[in-house]
């Protein structure tokens, strides 16, 4: 009778607990987990996505819908193991990730989740979603490539692609290019690197996936928007379609050599920028230009008379009628009137500024400090501007002294050549100084002379 009475105790006992527990669970989910379960828990991005989140072993096991207000999503008491976690919605890839551990009376929280625009049967695509493509289409046309996780049925994609504007093209099964594709050249007889990746192993109709598909160089339009789609129509070699569409979009820009800003040669804060330059002054910019409006918005000091040439209609080279005046700081001025091809302003005023070199020797002959010389040299000046041959000729000199004149060097007005009229001195050292009276043709002083020497060769 005692001992029925201690059973009686503890059963009741143990219901009582039992009940408080699953009071506790529907209140508290916290309280679901024990030594042998626990949760996982984490946040969906896509808050009203209405995405399912699947945990599996094998099989599903349990599953959570996430919180439409947060993202967040809870699954509780699962008994202790590994899972795969899986997460579908609507319109947005399935996620996947594996081996998710659960540990006895924890709680594994998984981070939070973007998922992914791209449908599952596709893996990668060129350009970019929003990229921003620069090219010219003088030279290039537009590639728009994509890769995809299992070998595809080529008619159904090639049926479910689609551009906006639309346009014509020719698709290249096996290949991905991300880069724009070069045109053809017929006197090279050859293409342009544009990037090429085979991207498969091209043997049997089952095996291909990925494609380039090259537009139409007349489809190929600057500072356009374009707008891509593969439907569902399109569907992998065993039957499996996309289950809702790949969009993207990006845009083209005109210059091939600057997105947003303006480019200059010299650069702004150049200094010792070269007197005498094949370059001339070059700017690029950041779109196709009215000629007549830019030029008449460029000012230049010192005082100028420019001509300008335009390579292409986002360069232009302006030549300011021969070389830079040495040691001068030049600034060039674009107005904001200046405008492009559609008529739009460039609405702010663009300044830059360079400093030259000063009037000086880039060049002599014989080197200074070369020994073994020729006993009949022709002494050689290169001067990195051009210069007056008079203010030359009364500021050469040299020593010991040796008879001859100084004349133009293949009439090239910055190098002069001294003609020995007779033979020099062996084992001599001589030293040749170009005095500060030296000038060039805008009037401009060497600042100190220039001295070097040379030694000449035992008889």
């Amino acid at each position: 009778m005692k001992n029925s009475a201690i059973i009686l105790i503890i059963i009741t006992a143990l219901l009582i607990s039992g009940c408080e527990k699953n009071i506790y669970n529907e209140v508290d989910p916290r309280f679901y987990n024990d030594a042998m379960h626990g949760s996982i828990v984490g946040k969906v991005l896509q808050k009203s996505s209405n995405a399912l989140v699947i945990a599996s072993q094998v099989e599903p096991v349990d599953s959570a819908v996430i919180d439409p207000e947060d993202g967040s999503f809870a699954i509780n008491n699962l008994p202790i193991g590994n899972y795969d976690l899986t997460i579908k919605a609507d319109n947005y890839r399935i996620y996947k990730n594996c081996n998710v551990m659960v540990e006895g009376a924890g709680t594994n929280y998984i981070g939070e989740i973007d998922l992914s625009t791209v449908p599952d049967l596709v893996s990668t695509h060129y350009p970019g979603d929003k990229d921003e493509i620069a090219f010219n289409n003088r030279f290039a046309s537009l590639t728009i490539s994509m890769t995809f996780t299992q070998p595809m049925d080529r008619e159904s994609v090639e049926e479910a692609f689609s551009t906006e504007p639309p346009t014509e093209g020719v698709f290249y099964w096996g290949q991905y290019s991300s880069a724009p594709g070069w045109n053809y050249f017929a006197e090279s007889r050859d293409y342009a690197s544009g990037g090429f990746d085979q991207g498969a192993t091209i043997t049997t109709y089952s095996k291909i996936t990925s494609f380039s598909y090259r537009v139409a160089q007349k489809d190929s339009y600057t500072d356009t928007t374009y707008n891509v789609t593969l439907s569902t129509l399109a569907c992998d070699t065993a039957g499996n379609y996309l289950r809702f569409p790949l969009e993207f979009s990006f845009s083209t820009v005109q210059s091939s050599s600057t997105l947003n800003g303006i480019q200059t040669s010299p650069y702004h804060g150049d200094m010792y920028v070269d007197l005498i330059s094949s370059s001339g002054i070059r700017i690029t910019f950041p779109r196709n230009m009215d000629r007549p409006s830019t030029e008449e918005a460029i000012s230049i000091i010192p005082d100028s008379e420019p001509i300008f040439i335009w390579p292409e209609s986002n360069e232009l080279t302006i030549y300011t009628g021969g070389a830079f005046r040495a040691d001068t700081t030049y600034v060039i001025t674009i107005d904001s009137t200046a405008m492009d091809l559609d008529g739009t302003r460039m609405g702010e005023i663009f300044t830059f500024s360079f400093s030259t070199s000063p009037v000086g020797l880039s060049y002599t002959y014989p080197n200074n400090g070369e020994l073994f010389v020729s006993l009949t040299p022709n002494i050689r000046l290169t001067f990195n501007t051009y210069m007056v041959k008079s203010s030359v000729q009364a500021a050469f000199s040299i020593s010991p002294s040796v008879s001859g004149s100084l004349n133009w060097y293949n009439d090239s007005k910055t190098t002069l050549e001294f003609f020995n009229s007779g033979s020099l001195q062996p084992n001599t050292k001589y030293t040749i100084t170009i005095g500060t009276g030296a000038k060039d043709i805008f009037g401009t002083h060497l600042k100190e002379p220039y001295v070097f020497s040379f030694i000449t060769r035992p008889e």
